[in-house]
């Protein structure tokens, strides 16, 4: 009946003209210090980021993703946001644009450090945006326990009013009335958020169609968000809406068809399909019913499926997905498996001993314990265990803590330990299975979670998340990385935020922040890569370097631009120094650098000149017509004297151009050169019939440029 309802609601003109989507993406986990610290805000953010470019039509280059914002810097984004699509509605694009919200709020507005956004000013902003189509997803309101609650006491849900009447508005909130939005540790997101991706992704495609309605991933998120929250301290957590769509057809949020690979599980399987990555993360979670096929749109890569029937058979299969291609999952290919069980920790408290003194484990105070006790103080001749540190923990050769160390765990040669907060020295290699958080040293340091502090090791390797330094020859973390990576060779699997500096720097996933280095490779970048190669998908931001290469690059700056979804021209002009000048330009859709070279029959002491040389340029179009601001470097030297340069000259120009047609540009401005002489037998008042004089070699040229651009 729901769907029926929204079907009937949601309601989007079909567009004549192409379609521009414009997404700002915003994830708070500090509502300041009287609100619990989210934990999966930001990558929910970043998760939502991601599903829109692959396959919500957003073009990379029109998606802005803040974390941990300011009211100021959120309002401050919004202004941006509307600016640019002022500018887009001058275009013949039909404009729509997405607004999502992860993280702390109240009844009054959304929480971020400690300040609030009133809801009725980011309403206001919201309404201002200038575009077809508005879309705002929040998922914010409280907290709790083993759910943790985003936000504080359950509150009732804002921008839900039946009675507005918001014509081309669709506002959908994660909780409804008296409710509470959660996160789920063991999907590391935020429930509603989770179910939203995933049936974006194509579990919410109930039609088979390979395109998913809001219509069917606001459904689909509702059921799923109700169903995981009815047994959790929480409580019920049911999604609302308020969607209001004039016009015919549906409005489609993904396309399918647009994914790099696609998973399909066939009709005959049914139950609980869990995706996850390479890295263990779950990416897509399906409650699928036999009979139908379900087609999912992913990223190309390993994966591991598990499918539970609920009648108690469970299998998985491990698969790679290829680019551009599709695999059915049959419930052939599924191995059969087991639920791990788990057990909560301090299920059975550990007994506590204040002192204990080890030859080798089991020759200590504590051998006579059903189980290590918690200890203050703990020594080992040569070795020594306990359960749990809260003190000092100290073995010659080695030691070794089953569960957390709170305060100073040191081992000779090897240090074991659960959690630690504090300080962690292994003399040879250190090894944590949770969280460290604080300062470790040793030649090899090795944590399974997440690494937060100062690390300093030959080799240092992070299984989860790195939030603070790494100090080393060789980092390695399989998680994201948010602070520093400084050694000869930084790795980060997943992504990483902050900054590498290293000869290499690798991120396969995103990176936010910063990539220093001679060789750097990362996937989707914001920020920066300076280095000799910069190599990436997507850079949102700039690539400084000898050579750049990318899919596409908002600014790359280097003697070779490869961008091979950016900008390609040829341009030809004349003006006061050369007759003929042609130009190579490549680069991004506003930066870009090009090789040039040029004839002049009134070269340096009358005789003919060649000029050849290298520039830097920055381009912005408003509609036709566009305005080219451009910087060069030119060596001018006689025929057959390649290497024999009789004049250096530097060139700064404003191109104005109009596009004639598709692929022909005309364009005219005023430029100055500066010619410098090598020597005081060369004479540069040849070179042009009017100047300046600075000085014997040095002459200033105003003038005019005309020319033509294709491609």
């Amino acid at each position: 009946m729901m769907l029926a309802l929204l079907s009937t609601l949601i309601i989007a003109q079909a567009p004549e003209v192409t379609l521009r989507r414009f997404a700002l993406v915003a994830g708070a986990n500090d509502g300041g210090s009287s609100r619990v610290t989210l934990r999966y805000a930001n990558s929910d953010a970043r998760a939502m980021s991601k599903v829109l470019t692959q396959l919500g039509g957003v073009d990379p280059r029109d998606v802005l993703v803040v974390e941990d914002p300011s009211p100021a810097q959120l309002l401050q984004a919004l202004e941006g946001l509307q600016a640019r699509l002022v500018e887009a509605e001058r275009g013949p694009s039909r404009v729509e644009v997405f607004f999502y919200y992860s993280g702390h709020s109240d009844e009054e507005g959304l929480l971020l450090k400690g300040e609030r956004l009133s809801y009725t000013e980011l309403r206001s902003k919201l309404d201002a945006l200038p575009a077809q189509v508005r879309i705002a997803v929040l998922d914010s309101c409280a907290s709790g326990a083993l759910n943790l609650l985003k936000g504080g006491a359950p509150r009732p849900s804002f921008l839900v009013d039946a009675s507005s009447s918001l014509s081309g508005h669709a506002f959908l909130t994660s909780s409804s009335a008296d409710e509470a939005a959660q996160e789920s540790e063991r999907l590391k997101a935020s429930i509603f958020t989770h179910f939203f991706l995933s049936g974006l992704r194509g579990a919410a495609d109930s039609s088979h169609d390979g395109r998913v309605t809001l219509a069917e991933a606001y459904q689909y998120a509702f059921a799923e968000t109700l169903t995981r929250t009815t047994s959790t301290s929480a409580g019920p957590q049911r999604p609302g809406w308020d969607i209001q769509l004039v016009g015919t057809g549906d409005l489609v949020l993904t396309d399918l068809r647009a994914s790099d690979a696609k998973l399909v599980l066939e009709a005959q399987l049914g139950g609980r399909v869990h995706v996850l990555g390479a890295n263990g993360g779950l990416v897509v979670e399906v409650a699928k019913a036999a009979g139908k096929p379900v087609e999912l749109g992913l990223e190309a890569g390993d994966y591991r499926v598990v499918v539970d029937d609920g009648a108690g058979h469970v299998g998985e299969a491990k698969l790679t997905l290829g680019p551009q291609g599709a695999q059915v999952l049959t419930r052939a290919l599924l191995t059969s498996t087991t639920i791990e069980a788990t057990v909560r920790r301090g299920d059975e408290p550990r007994p506590h001993l204040p002192v204990d003194v080890a030859f080798v484990p089991p020759l200590s105070i504590s051998g006579g314990f059903s189980r290590p006790p918690r200890v203050n103080f703990g020594v080992g001749i040569i070795g020594v265990r306990v359960g749990a540190v809260d003190g000092l923990l100290l073995g010659s050769v080695g030691a070794w803590s089953d569960d957390t160390v709170n305060g100073v765990g040191i081992g000779g040669a090897l240090l074991k330990t659960g959690s630690v907060n504090g300080v962690a020295v292994g003399g040879a290699v250190f090894v944590a299975t949770g969280d460290v958080t604080g300062l470790s040293l040793s030649t090899v340091t090795v944590a399974t979670q997440n690494l937060v502090g100062l690390h300093a090791s030959a080799l240092s390797i992070a299984g989860g998340d790195v939030r603070g330094a790494q100090l080393s020859v060789a980092n390695i973390a399989v998680g994201d990385v948010r602070g520093t990576q400084l050694g000869v060779v930084n790795f980060a699997g997943r992504g990483f935020g902050g900054l590498q500096g290293s000869v290499a720097n690798v991120a396969w996933g995103e990176a936010w922040g910063a990539q220093v280095g001679v060789l750097n490779i990362g996937g989707d970048v914001t920020g920066a890569q300076v280095g000799l190669l910069n190599i990436a998908k997507t850079v949102r931001g700039t690539q400084v370097g000898l050579l750049n290469i990318a899919q596409t690059s908002d600014a790359p700056v280097g003697l070779l631009n490869i961008i091979t979804r950016g900008h390609l021209h040829l341009a030809a002009w004349t003006n006061e120094t050369s007759v003929a000048n042609v130009a190579v330009k490549v680069g991004g859709a506003n930066v870009y650098s090009f090789l040039m070279g040029g004839v002049n029959p009134r070269g340096a002491n009358g005789k003919v000149n060649l000029s050849y040389g290298l520039g830097l340029g920055v381009r912005a179009r408003f509609g036709r017509w566009y305005g080219e601001l451009e910087g060069s470097f030119e060596d001018l030297h006689q025929p057959g004297q390649t290497w024999q340069s009789s004049v250096f000259s530097t060139g700064a120009r404003l191109n104005v151009g109009f596009q004639l047609f598709e692929r022909f540009a005309v364009f005219a401005g005023p430029q100055l050169h500066t010619h410098i002489a090598i020597n005081a037998l060369q004479d540069v008042r040849t070179l042009s019939p009017w100047g300046f004089d600075v000085s014997d070699r040095v002459r200033l040229v105003p003038g005019v440029v005309l020319g033509a651009q294709f491609l």
